[in-house]
């Protein structure tokens, strides 16, 4: 039957307090792992799975409803009798197959003397290939009470001290964590089973022993489950503990052993995620107390929400804005500003509070909070940023003038968090408005320029090139004029002085940025700077000897190619007032050679309907043999122009080859 075959269209149904209530539509559709899906109607995506297995009770009606238990009860109703029939016929042919495996499958009873014997059964399944491999899986999880024994008899080894069958039994629970997926893993990582597990793998031979605590040790002694806020889903809480059993064991207990199941594991504990978050997000009662607690100063709050965050950075499908909203609607925006301020004041007033309470509270438990807090806000912006924009310039900040953003710009320069904050804030890489930008732009970025100065550290100038690099990348018109009122160009000239190779770096992208714009208020600014360009063109050694000089070469080449006369006139100006300087007579002679090829190359294309080089056809880089490439690369021509390899010129640096011989 072809997948999505209108006879396969179906509703899911989910059994709750006595009531039908429907779930989704879809198409039903069954993978290679005996899995029946359901495949979404209107995106064909994946939104429900269950193994085809005779635990889950699977039952047909006979008409156009096929129900079946997993976890909960569920139910399907078809369009027509025909294809519930199909459906029902291959669930059939699954459980009769799955059958017939658990019958060809029987493991030596288990005891001291037959324990090599299981072993050796299991491997030879491991290494039968994939369909073995389910149906050792299928077998373990009918035989619930297969792992009872195991765990019984490893008991007696352990009392006994054999080591060599304690070995055994190690073995044996790697090949177990083998053919394991997800169901299989909830009931070995279950209460029952799991020190079970991570005991029988304390005597892996294959892992450093070396400052090993044993994984029992570990988790139970070594490790706390603190309920922030209680969860009261029982559920949930098994989910919860059965993540990090999962992560602990692909981390610690096997880590060696596997990584062909990473992917795997992954998509389980993603899944695990995602069922977590969409419970916490439609929990009102679990929201708002998180956010008392936090507002409470309680530490372990902050924790749980900056461990969410991880969460968000490392499972990059999970969707965070719902959770970042709702979060933001019931107050985290104003106890985030409250633990900045705070954290600049050492926390003294909570330092004070838990002293008179007579709360014993470490020092670097507070050293800690000031880095949490900036994480959570890093992660708000890269998630949902509209809402701490918001508040950051709402009414209530602009009555006291705008505290919250002045603690940010202020810290900026002192810390690598804050700026990371600053940077998200005045995004500038989308179209849409950003009201903070423009914030920004009217209320601290016009006294940043002022405090730059020669006087001022790298550091400073430093981070002064990055958010003005950041800004003109998107050059919008409230931008333009800043930038020009403020005359930031001249300043990033001053700058590019500095004896620092990534300062220049940055202030030289900035440059031909503004040398792409084509815009003659632009090109007016350039004129300006233009002699703190052409004092570092002057120490030009080559390509070879300093690839920053490409970059130079680049903002000549792209100067002559937009072919604006007064810029062009006014670069030659300057340069010859250096006629005298030693270095002037090859630097001439390249900037010549590049301007005679662009009006070559600009006489070619004059005969053919032509448009001036816009900023789209130019890529700004940070990486020096891509800049290399980029200054031999430019042509007027660049749509039919293929990209050449590093050791080829083209006709331009060619000729500057050889009339100035710096190979």
């Amino acid at each position: 039957m072809k997948q999505n075959s209108e006879i396969l269209l179906c509703k899911l149904h989910r059994y709750v307090k006595d009531k039908w209530n429907w779930v989704n539509t879809g198409y039903i559709h069954f993978n290679s792992k005996n899995e029946m899906l359901l495949l979404e109607k209107n995106t064909s995506l994946e939104v429900f799975a269950v193994p085809v297995k005779q635990q889950h009770d699977f039952y047909f009606d006979g008409e156009e409803g096929i129900q079946f238990q997993f976890n909960e009860q569920y139910g399907l109703s078809f369009k027509s009798k025909e294809g519930a029939q199909v459906v029902w016929n291959r669930i059939q042919n699954i459980l009769n197959t799955e059958e017939d495996d658990d019958e060809s499958i029987v493991l030596t009873p288990i005891n001291e003397g037959t324990l090599p014997l299981i072993l050796d059964a299991m491997n030879k399944l491991v290494e039968g290939g994939t369909q073995a491999k389910q149906m050792l899986s299928s077998y373990l999880l009918n035989q619930k009470d297969y792992f009872e024994m195991l765990n019984s008899l490893f008991i007696q080894l352990e009392k006994d001290h054999n080591q060599n069958l304690l070995q055994i039994m190690c073995s044996i629970v790697k090949n177990i964590v083998t053919v394991s997926e997800n169901e299989l893993f909830q009931m070995i990582l279950n209460d029952q089973n799991y020190l079970f597990i991570f005991g029988a793998l304390e005597y892996d031979e294959e892992m450093t022993k070396k400052n090993f605590i044993p994984h029992r040790q570990f988790l139970e002694k070594n490790v706390q489950f603190l309920e922030v806020v209680q969860f009261k889903s029982k559920d949930r809480l098994k989910t919860i503990h059965f993540i990090y059993r999962l992560q602990y064991l692909r981390d610690c207990g096997l880590a060696y052993y596997i990584d062909e199941c990473q992917l795997m594991l992954i998509k389980i504990v993603l899944t695990c995620y995602v069922d977590l978050l969409k419970y916490i997000e439609n929990s009102k009662e679990f929201l708002i107390e998180l956010i008392d607690q936090l507002r409470n100063f309680n530490f372990q709050a902050l924790k749980f929400i900056n461990e969410m965050c991880s969460v968000f950075k490392e499972f990059q499908d999970l969707n965070k804005a719902l959770i970042f909203q709702k979060l933001g609607e019931y107050g985290l925006y104003e106890i985030i500003e409250d633990y900045m301020v705070d954290s600049l004041q050492d926390f003294q007033k909570q330092k004070n509070k838990f002293k008179k309470l007579k709360l014993n509270i470490q020092d670097d438990t507070f050293q800690k909070v000031p880095t949490m807090i900036l994480e959570v806000v890093i992660s708000c912006l890269q998630h949902y940023p509209y809402n701490f924009r918001q508040y950051i310039i709402s009414e209530h900040q602009q009555v006291l003038k705008y505290p919250l953003f002045n603690l940010i710009v202020d810290q900026a320069f002192k810390n690598d968090l804050y700026l990371e904050t600053l940077k998200l804030l005045i995004d500038n890489s989308q179209d849409d408005q950003n009201e903070a930008l423009d914030c920004f732009l009217q209320q601290f970025y016009p006294k940043l320029s002022q405090q730059i100065s020669q006087q001022s550290g790298t550091e400073l100038k430093t981070q002064f090139v990055e958010i003005s690099l950041g800004l003109s990348r998107n050059l919008k018109a409230s931008i333009k004029e800043v930038l020009i009122v403020n005359q930031i160009t001249l300043k990033i000239g001053f700058i590019l002085q500095e004896k620092n190779k990534i300062v220049q770096t940055k202030c030289l992208q900035f440059f031909k940025i503004l040398v792409l714009q084509r815009d003659e208020d632009i090109n007016k600014e350039v004129i300006m700077a233009l002699p703190n360009l052409i004092c570092p063109l002057l120490l030009y050694k080559g390509l070879r000897e300093n690839l920053m000089y490409s970059q130079l070469l680049e903002i000549v080449k792209i100067i002559y190619e937009g072919g604006n006369q007064n810029l062009m006139k006014c670069l030659e100006q300057e340069l010859k007032q250096w006629e005298r300087h030693s270095n002037y007579s090859k630097v001439h002679e390249i900037v010549k050679n590049l301007k005679g090829n662009c009006m070559k190359n600009q006489f070619r294309t004059s005969n053919v309907e032509y448009k001036p080089q816009q900023q789209i056809n130019y890529t700004v880089v940070d990486d020096e043999i891509d800049l290399f490439k980029s200054v031999q690369g430019h042509s007027t021509n660049l749509h039919k122009q293929t990209q050449k390899k590093l050791v080829d010129y083209d006709d331009d640096v060619e000729i500057i080859t050889k009339k100035t011989k710096i190979d």
